[in-house]
């Protein structure tokens, strides 16, 4: 039998494949790792394929080493909820806190009362633990943090991480993907305080430690985009622990580093050029990324956007797009003359309900969007194209598909289309009380010419 394990074939491509499991699902961001094996021998793909599964379980374990809290922490967060349970009144915690007590908590005397004596049977029981751990030990440092998370007066770093996620933001709630970078941010934080000896509470991040966290990235050489990113999530978390009353100040606050290009840099991330996108347009790519290379070029549309659009949502000569990042990304688009025949064609037959873009299955899964498998396909024939450019300190390539995006908006400010026709084509806010409150919608007619005004390269 052919020993085919860990390994899936796609076109004439071997890939090699791996289950993540259900529990870091959110941590990871995906349900299983997929990766190309660069041949479409077998025989050299089960040869490179351990090297891949080599590369997924490193990731794996890195997921579960933020997932598993400070030791210390850990007991201290113990000692809390169980003194909790004493003060509650749970008998099984006040028959276990009498253990070793001179009096049998059930023959005790009437007028004994239980939950007193286990409290402070308790008390003593965590104060020898902290003496232990200070005198015989020598661990004055760790002795404090346990005392502090013990008796409540510290909180675990990620404590409130679940409940912030689940309320979500302004803009309500926050979706799969952001989730997950959200809970990878925080916990590269948490994982950077243990590495630097600091304890994993909120209390002791002050605006010094913020500010010791975002100069570890100008240390690293990272691009200062991607540091930036990196403190969204932690900054986020400390505005709602601001509004939950968990506490008072946020030492996120000025600590972005400033990203201000020196005279002559290029900026990290830019259009297609009209010989890109040449490449890209007769390069050959299968029939789904053809029609979607086409789509995005010639409407602005986000990738996501356009794999969430229905047979319904293309109707009448107008794209029907729903705000999923802002309100202003709720939006119509008129349907480019090119790209008629390719709306027509997959859209004979289908159920008004059926997915424009179908290749990729049902609706959405948790933790994964419609077009997140398409971005990568695309980023793979993007590279075979010869379309790549990587700035210094940076790991991310200056284009990508939102460069069709990038390109779109460049045409048809080039055509001579007003700002305010783009950004409504885009689904921009223009930051501008009068454009954005009080003046019109551009109407069908400014919205058709901008459309029309954007040609693809010959």
């Amino acid at each position: 039998m052919v020993d085919t394990r860990w390994l899936e074939r796609r076109g004439l491509t071997w890939f090699a494949v791996k289950a993540v499991p259900r529990k870091l699902w959110a941590r990871v961001g995906k349900r299983r790792f997929v990766a190309s094996l660069g041949t479409h021998d077998l025989h050299v793909a089960r040869a490179r394929r351990h090297a891949k599964l080599a590369e997924f379980e490193a990731l794996m374990a890195k997921a579960l080493s933020t997932d598993r809290p400070d030791p210390l922490i850990e007991a201290g967060m113990e000692w809390l909820e169980f003194s909790k349970r004493i003060d509650r009144g749970d008998p099984s915690a006040i028959a276990a806190a009498w253990v070793g007590t001179p009096i049998d908590p059930w023959n005790a005397p009437p007028t004994t009362d239980r939950a007193v004596i286990a409290r402070e049977a308790f008390d003593l029981a965590l104060h020898e633990e902290i003496d232990r751990m200070r005198f015989l030990e020598g661990r004055p440092e760790d002795a404090a943090i346990l005392a502090s998370v013990a008796q409540g007066y510290s909180t675990p770093l990620l404590f409130y991480q679940d409940a912030w996620l689940a309320e979500g933001g302004r803009r309500g709630q926050v979706n799969a993907r952001t989730v997950s970078q959200y809970r990878r941010d925080l916990g590269d934080f948490a994982k950077w305080m243990r590495a630097v000896g600091l304890p994993e509470t909120i209390e002791a991040v002050t605006a010094q430690v913020a500010g010791r966290y975002s100069g570890h990235f100008v240390a690293a050489g990272t691009n200062r985009t991607t540091a930036n990113r990196k403190m969204v999530g932690p900054s986020g978390y400390w505005t709602w622990l601001i509004k939950r009353a968990h506490c008072e100040k946020n030492p996120w606050r000025g600590q972005t580093l400033p990203n201000v290009r020196r005279p002559g840099e290029p900026k990290p991330k830019r259009p297609f050029t009209t010989d890109e996108m040449i490449r890209l347009l007769n390069g050959r790519p299968d029939v789904e990324l053809a029609d979607v290379i086409r789509i995005g070029a010639l409407t602005a549309l986000r990738i996501e956007e356009i794999y969430r659009l229905t047979v319904a949502d293309c109707e009448a000569g107008w794209f029907n797009v729903g705000g999923r990042k802002t309100h202003a990304g709720e939006r119509r688009v008129p349907i480019h003359p090119d790209l008629v025949g390719i709306i027509q064609r997959r859209t004979d037959g289908k159920a008004p309900t059926g997915y424009l873009i179908h290749e990729p299955g049902g609706p959405p899964k948790p933790g994964r969007d419609r077009g997140m498998a398409a971005s990568k396909r695309f980023g793979y024939y993007r590279k075979r194209q010869g379309v790549h450019e990587v700035l210094p300190g940076s790991q991310q390539s200056r284009c990508d598909f939102h460069s069709f995006r990038r390109w779109f908006i460049t045409s048809a400010l080039n055509a001579g289309i007003d700002r305010q026709t783009v950004a409504a084509i885009a689904g921009h806010e223009m930051g501008n009380i009068t454009v954005d409150v009080y003046a019109g919608k551009p109407n069908d007619e400014r919205l058709q010419a901008c459309v029309r005004a954007v040609r693809l390269p010959s």
